[in-house]
Parts: structure tokens; C-alpha cells; sequence
């Protein structure tokens, strides 16, 4: 990823607003409604922009929130935003000693960080704990997990590792997983090598990643890992320029997603032709004549009863 990742993070929360599926995301917070004080993992959290969202909403049971992420920089802005969050939403918000007596989560293979204590509309304990992802789900009993942008990145045996911490009948939410589509628009001559040379870098140096693909393949692995969906949706990324520019700090989002394509596909396509189709792309932004669609799906599903 080129550019600075924590303002990319934020740039890109209005394009994931428009984006999400309203439907799969309503069978998501209905069943998670009707848990009693579930444990919630959030994989891959960065600023944890997913625990944010669920706490601007009116119906957030009682739970316990865990947000892990490898890199405790992207944890220290979410402990910040969070207590803004919460605090704009009539929590009483305290940060806490993670080791205080009480405050003690299972995170196997993480180090909590920091620890919120939102108490008023709801009581939200919310863990921040930095950690390889995989780990730590696989090595609790989670009643609902949450990974958003994140499972493209994995391969299925890390599906497999993700899934297996999650409590029989809990629920699994895979929002804006990528599916295979990369489009900007006005068309460039270089589109389709540039394009496909970037969609075949998602497989990994191993080639063992679910990739450009994820999210369709994902429709299969799933049931196989004992996961059936209940509710899959388009949460396509679009960005389109308007008279006044663009939304919030899109731009910002685009000028990395067009620098990340153009680096990603060095030494796979002509230095010419990337070279035309990156100044093209920079000078169109700057313009603002630059739209932008990726093709994405939201997936929810329920972990089934272990034989």
C-alpha cells in the first residue's frame, strides 16, 4: 500500500459508508441483538472503524469488544477515536488498565493495549490488543466475528484458522470483501494490462491468497468450513467526482488506490505503459474528472452446530 496508511484508513470510511449492503448489514444486527453479552472480535480492526460504527447504533447489546491488529500506532488512533465516538454518542467513556481485576478478556496470543469501559446506552467493554489476527480468534470462543477488507488478504487455510474460534451457531460478517472487479473511468488504453496485472498480484508472492476472487470463493469455502451464509450483498467501493470535487478526503483515498495499482504491477507490465497510465490517472484526479468502482461483496454467515 502506497501513501500514509492511518489517513487512508480514514479516508476511505465515507467510501465504505456508501458501500456496505443495508440488508446483510440488518441480518447481521438483528441476530447480533439477540445475543446475551456476546464476545465480538473484530480481525484486522486497524482503527477499528467497525467497533465506531456499531457503537453509533441504537439497538448495540451489552458485549465485549475485542479489536486486534498487528500495529499498536493504528490501536493508539482507535483508543482516541473510539472515546470520541462513544462520548458523542452518550457513553460515559474510561479508559482502564487492561490488567485492572475484572477488565481481564481471553486474548491468547495477543497484548491488550488499552481497555474502554463505555457504560450508559449500553456497557461496552471494549479491548484493543495488538496481535497476529489469526491467533487469536482461532484461539477463542467468539460469539461474533467481524472482519472487514481483510479476508481478500488471506489464503483458505487462514479462513479455516479465522472461523475456528467462533462459537457453534454464532455469527461470521465478512464486509467489503474484495470480488474480482477494478474499473476507473474515463478509460485508459492501458486499462486491461494494468488491471489484470494488478488483480493477479493479489495471490500472494505463494500464490495461496483467495485474491481478486475472494469474495465468490468465499461463497464456497465457507459452507465447507462449517459456515453457512445467510445473506450475501454488492458493497461495491465507488468514487465519482462531483462539481465541488470530492466527498470528505477521497481524494486522498483515490491518490493511494491509483499509486498502490501502478506499484503493484512494476516489472509486470512495460515501465512505458505504466508510466502513461499513472500520469494520466494523477493528472485526471487532479482534475477532477476521476471516477473509480471496485467490485466487492458483504458476507454473513452462521458457524453450524460441530458434529
Amino acid at each position: 500500500m502506497k501513501g500514509d496508511f492511518e489517513r487512508y484508513l480514514s479516508a476511505k470510511a465515507t467510501v465504505d459508508d456508501r458501500a456496505l449492503d443495508r440488508d446483510v448489514l440488518g441480518r447481521f444486527r438483528a441476530d447480533l441483538r439477540g445475543r446475551a453479552d456476546p464476545h465480538i472480535l473484530e480481525a484486522g480492526a486497524g482503527t477499528a472503524a467497525f467497533c465506531r460504527r456499531f457503537l453509533s447504533w441504537d439497538d448495540r447489546p451489552d458485549c465485549t469488544y475485542v479489536a486486534v491488529d498487528t500495529d499498536p500506532a493504528l490501536l493508539a488512533t482507535a483508543r482516541e477515536e473510539i472515546l470520541d465516538t462513544a462520548r458523542a454518542m452518550g457513553f460515559e467513556a474510561v479508559l482502564v488498565d487492561p490488567a485492572e481485576p475484572g477488565f481481564d478478556v481471553d486474548v491468547a496470543g495477543g497484548t491488550p493495549v488499552a481497555t474502554i469501559r463505555l457504560s450508559g446506552p449500553a456497557h461496552v467493554d471494549v479491548h484493543l490488543v495488538t496481535g497476529d489476527a489469526l491467533t487469536v480468534a482461532s484461539r477463542g470462543r467468539w460469539d461474533a466475528l467481524v472482519a472487514q477488507a481483510f479476508v481478500d488478504l488471506l489464503s483458505p487455510a487462514d479462513v479455516e484458522r479465522l472461523v475456528s474460534g467462533v462459537a457453534a451457531d454464532s455469527l461470521v460478517y465478512f464486509p467489503i470483501t474484495f470480488d474480482g472487479g477494478t474499473a476507473f473511468a474515463p478509460s485508459h488504453p492501458a486499462d486491461d494490462a494494468v488491471l489484470d496485472a494488478y488483480h493477479a498480484t493479489m495471490v500472494g508472492a505463494d500464490g495461496h491468497r483467495l485474491g481478486a476472487r475472494a469474495g465468490r470463493r468465499l461463497r464456497t469455502l465457507l459452507p465447507d468450513l462449517g459456515v453457512d451464509l445467510v445473506a450475501v450483498g454488492d458493497a461495491d467501493w465507488t468514487v465519482d467526482p462531483t462539481a465541488n470535487g470530492y466527498p470528505a478526503d477521497e481524494a486522498y483515498f483515490l491518490d493511494v488506490v491509483v499509486d498502490t495499482v501502478a506499484d503493484a504491477v512494476r516489472g509486470r507490465v512495460p515501465d512505458e505503459t505504466v508510466g502513461a497510465w499513472l500520469a494520466a490517472r494523477r493528472e485526471q484526479r487532479k482534475a477532477g474528472e476521476l471516477g473509480f468502482v471496485a467490485r466487492n461483496l458483504d458476507l454473513y454467515g452462521r458457524r453450524r452446530e460441530r458434529e
